[in-house]
Formats: C-alpha cells, structure tokens, sequence
C-alpha cells in the first residue's frame, strides 16, 4: 500500500447512493497541491476530489473513495462512451460513480516522473479494489465529461499513465533462485547432525539426516535461503540436494 495523507474535506455526499466507481477521472489543479488542500478545506469553496497527487508524488486524500466527491458533476458535452444518460442530454450525476485525482500545476505543465509513478500505483490500487478495468474507457480526463474546460490538459500522457498502471496492477512473481554453480565441487565436513532437503528452508521436510563428521561434495550455493541463526546461505549437493551451510565446517 503507498503512503496517503488524510486531508479531510467537508465537501462530499456520505455513501455511493444505489452505484459504486466505475472510472477514475483525472484532473489538473491549476494551482499547488498546498492550495488544493485549503480550497477542498473550506465549505465555501463546494468543490473536492478523492485525491490530490503532487509534483514530488506525494499523494493526499481528500475524501473516502466509498464517499460522493464533488469533481466531475456538471456535464456539458460529454465525450466519454460510458457516461450514464437518462434522457436527451440529461445524465446521472457522474460523481455518483467515478473517483476523482486532482493534480498539481496547470494545463500546461508537464508532469513529473514521481507523478506519473504516484498516480499509476493510486489507480491500479483504486481499479483493484473497485474491479475497475485499466483502460482508456475507465481511465478518463475531466473534459470528456466537461468540454467546457481543458482538463486536465494535453501534458499527461494517458497512454503512459494506462501503461504504468497495468504494469503495477499485474501479480509480482516470484523469480525462482538459480543456485550459483562452483566450478569444482567441494569437499566439507559436517559439524553437526544435517537435515538434507529437496529446497533451501524448512518447510521441506528432510528426506535424510547426515551424520556429524560425514565429508560430503557440494556443487553449488544459495545465499538467499531461509536464514537461520544469522545465516541464509545453504549448500547444493552434487545430488541436487540443500543443507544448511551453519552445519558444516
């Protein structure tokens, strides 16, 4: 989970009423992120969004996602293939359905390499939670629902952004240990009583136990075994087998 700080506004609806986010909608600022605090702050103000990402990255979290932020609610001809209509030119509210990051600087500000990175792993954690695909079509700017304004301009490439965010919401999986190959086997003495097992921890249950004084070849090593007493590096056997390097002289 990345680091949020809670910036509560008062400017929101409790609850989702009958809906729940499908999209998440991407916003400019047009100022900083310290004013954007401020402004969602203030109850005069009758805006706010869920999050605010900075220039360094820094994300903060204006409203609770199972809330109704106040980001996106007027529609003026919308762009945006999965806005709700209820009627010619009548919509339900998309605020109803949609979680909203504001962004720090204007239209015409590029954006920074930390915010590109902050704001994918806050989509890909928003998609998850919500079963939102990470696409163009649930990944949208504020003028697809508003062409009144740029919002929130042309310097983010969504392209990038949609990329990034897949890539972090994939599972991360686990690349297996290759054991560094020695170029000659060598010839040790166990100290103590050895467990002999088919992987380098001990959950293997050991299929032998090696006799204290017994010389015994090994071929190979794994310094990122299961660490015991302050040692993670266990020894393969010619055989294919794993011990505990602890346990040999």
């Amino acid at each position: 989970m990345m680091n949020i700080i809670k910036k509560p506004s008062p400017n929101f609806i409790t609850g989702r009423k009958k809906y729940k986010p499908e999209a998440i909608v991407i916003h400019i600022m047009e100022g900083t992120l310290a004013g954007t605090d401020s402004w969602f702050g203030n109850t005069q103000s009758k805006v706010s969004a869920h999050y605010g990402v900075g220039r360094s990255g820094e994300v903060h979290q204006f409203v609770d996602e199972n809330n109704i932020a106040w980001h996106a609610g007027r529609v003026t001809n919308p762009t945006w293939s999965l806005i709700k209509k209820v009627g010619s030119g009548l919509y339900i509210n998309p605020n109803y359905y949609t979680v909203g990051i504001e962004h720090e600087g204007t239209v015409d500000t590029d954006w920074t390499v930390e915010m590109y990175e902050s704001t994918a792993t806050l989509i890909a954690e928003i998609a998850q939670r919500w079963n939102i695909p990470i696409d163009r079509n649930h990944v949208i700017g504020h003028h697809e629902i508003y062409a009144v304004k740029a919002c929130p301009g042309q310097r983010v490439d969504f392209g990038k952004l949609i990329s990034l965010a897949t890539a972090k919401s994939l599972p991360q999986v686990q690349q297996p240990v290759i054991p560094k190959r020695i170029l000659k086997p060598v010839n040790t003495t166990t100290k103590i009583p050895l467990n002999v097992r088919l992987a380098a921890n001990t959950k293997q249950p050991p299929i032998k136990v090696i006799p204290a004084g017994t010389y015994i070849l090994y071929s190979g090593l794994n310094e990122q075994g299961e660490s015991i007493q302050g040692n993670s590096t266990w020894f393969q056997t010619t055989e294919g087998y794993w011990l505990w390097s602890g346990g040999v002289n």
